[in-house]
């Protein structure tokens, strides 16, 4: 049908040979970063005496931690050997009432020691959980996630990064735009599951006999709302809106025309891709159709050969979308690279005398609660002994609240003058052994 019509399985594998990483090492910041294990505060924690002091914290007692508690055993941590305990910790902070106070660099301690221990599925699992983690990378971790698994040509964990910057709505740094673009033009040539399946078992019931009635609890069940944004499940849907969003923030006409189609074609938005192609006044690159010709092949929506027959007739601008992406990238790494890592090794070196500054502070109100404990304590031994001393002075006033004691305890318990003795009743007989009525 196109004379421009190439196999994605060719495509494919020509992009997948040959990836390279865009960003350099010195983008890492690894040296400035390890830095602050030259903290003596850090050198003196203990994980394991400190996860125990922290967990029985949030189990017992008020059930909080201050979160540079929780921000000084994260970034203590330098090994895969207590990565289920800081996940613990990290949930359990999420669901207590001082979340709100996370640090930033807690976020970097959690996201960069999970890297270092290869333990990809779980940093995964833990960023989309949002709700019950409460873990955001910023813009530069995002970059370097998405770098990192576009080198390793994980292409699902990349797109995945880059559609969780589009839920929360933050896409104005250049390099995580171009890089998200290119991870999910990656993601849409070389498609694969978004979600594992889950694998249902059902429990068969021994007892066939059993014909008793159980009652199970049940969550309360509320109105279906879909809200088109959070509860998007469907990855053609989410890498979709990730790349139409973007498309609205970049200058390049040609490359945002390209990206808009195909994000309206994966999000499933046949009226407004419809609408689009009638006035889209420019070209696209190569690719663009052949990808949006896939995506309306399956869904199948009921508009689907006048989509493509619009499709058809656009100007076609004779280079690679996905080269042109790529260039895309190396463009806006090129030019804000080096500023984004000075820039991050100055927040790392603030951030080691904010954890510094911040300790003592939160010292100092411990240690001012705990001499209001002391005062009020002296206050309560210094009025019983009081009281035990001038006993006998104060009797009479003793006596006086004694007996508005007795008052109120007679007013409280009064016969309920609405029952009645019942002239009716007849007590039961007590029979005796060996007793037989007539």
């Amino acid at each position: 049908m196109f004379a421009l019509k190439k196999s994605l399985t060719t495509l494919a594998g020509r992009r997948l040979r040959g990836t390279r990483a865009f960003l350099t090492e010195a983008y890492r910041c690894e040296d400035v970063w390890q830095e602050r294990l030259d903290c003596s505060l850090l050198k003196k924690v203990q994980p394991e005496v400190l996860y125990h002091k922290l967990s029985t914290a949030l189990e017992q007692g008020s059930k909080q931690i201050s979160a540079v508690d929780l921000d000084v055993f994260a970034n203590s941590l330098t090994d895969h050997t207590y990565l289920e305990e800081l996940e613990e910790l990290a949930h359990k902070f999420r669901l207590s009432a001082q979340t709100g106070t996370l640090l930033p660099s807690t976020h970097h301690a959690v996201v960069r020691l999970f890297v270092a221990s290869n333990s990809t599925n779980d940093l995964i699992r833990i960023l989309k959980d949002r709700l019950n983690y409460g873990i955001f990378p910023d813009y530069y971790l995002c970059n370097l996630l998405m770098d990192r698994f576009i080198k390793e040509n994980d292409v699902l964990n990349a797109a995945v990064i880059a559609s969780n910057q589009m839920l929360q709505e933050e896409l104005d740094n250049d390099i995580t735009k171009a890089m998200g673009l290119y991870s999910c033009l990656k993601f849409i040539t070389n498609p694969t599951e978004w979600e594992k399946a889950k694998v249902v078992t059902e429990q068969t019931n021994d007892d066939d006999d059993d014909e008793e009635d159980r009652r199970v609890r049940v969550d309360f069940l509320r109105n279906p709302y879909f809200d088109d944004h959070f509860d998007l499940a469907d990855g053609d849907h989410l890498v979709g809106k990730t790349m139409l969003a973007i498309s609205r923030k970049i200058d390049s006409s040609i490359l945002g025309n390209s990206f808009k189609t195909l994000g309206l074609a994966y999000y499933n938005r046949w009226n407004d891709l419809n609408a689009h192609l009638k006035k889209l006044d420019g070209s696209v690159y190569l690719e663009t159709i052949e990808l949006a010709v896939t995506a309306i092949d399956k869904r199948a929506p009921e508009n689907a050969e006048q989509l493509k027959d619009t499709l058809a007739k656009l100007q076609i601008e004779n280079k690679s979308l996905t080269e042109e992406s790529k260039n895309f990238v190396n463009e806006a790494v090129s030019k804000n690279e080096e500023k984004e890592i000075q820039t991050q090794k100055a927040i790392y070196k603030e951030w080691e005398s904010f954890r510094r500054e911040e300790l003592s502070r939160y010292l100092e109100h411990l240690n001012k609660l705990k001499r209001l404990q002391k005062v009020q304590q002296a206050k309560q031994d210094l009025k019983e002994k009081e009281q035990l001393l001038f006993f006998f002075d104060n009797e009479h006033k003793h006596d006086l609240v004694k007996e508005e004691k007795l008052k109120r305890m007679k007013k409280t318990v009064v016969k309920d003058k609405s029952l009645k003795d019942d002239l009716t009743y007849v007590p039961p007989e007590i029979r005796k052994p060996g007793f037989r009525r007539d």
